[in-house]
């Protein structure tokens, strides 16, 4: 006897252990930096993504910095909108980040080398090395939705076309 065809299964979350996350490149002018990360899937198996990454700055020997978080920002890179992202063995989905890197007024400075960056929906994280980071007011971040490079809103940055 044939067995009918199951639907198809949603794919799992994508863990930090599935995934190699990396810098992939970075611009800045006026004060404004920002930085590219991708996040290829690893795994034999299909996983998915969707939301935002947590992200914590870290000093030389990983120690927690001051860091706030904030979902999307004033800057197109950052303000895109949230997608479904599903990825294949060796597929790339992508996130941007921004920051301030010019004090103002008594505000601080966080400045990283490495940062410890969580797949969104998860607990589990992967620390990724990067060149330095001067993440003004008290270490505040704006980072956007993981998205694919087929999002034309966030590839306006340092994310690559394909």
């Amino acid at each position: 006897p044939t067995v009918p065809a199951s639907p198809a299964v949603a794919a799992a979350a994508c863990q930090p252990s599935q995934l190699h996350i990396a810098r992939l490149g970075s611009g800045g002018a006026a004060g404004t930096i920002e930085v590219t990360f991708s996040l290829t899937n690893t795994s034999a198996m299909r996983c998915a993504l969707h939301g935002y990454p947590g992200m914590e700055l870290l000093d030389a020997s990983g120690g927690h910095l001051a860091t706030m978080v904030t979902r999307g920002g004033g800057l197109t890179f950052e303000n895109v909108a949230v997608t479904d992202v599903s990825l294949a063995p060796g597929q790339t989905a992508y996130f941007n980040l921004g920051y301030g890197d010019v004090p103002v007024g008594m505000t601080t400075c966080s400045v990283a080398s490495q940062v410890e960056i969580t797949p969104p929906k998860d607990r589990s994280f992967a620390v990724v090395r990067v060149p330095q980071i001067d993440a003004c007011g008290g270490g505040t971040l704006h980072v956007s939705p993981v998205f694919t490079s087929t999002d034309a809103a966030a590839m306006t940055t340092t994310a690559p076309s394909r």
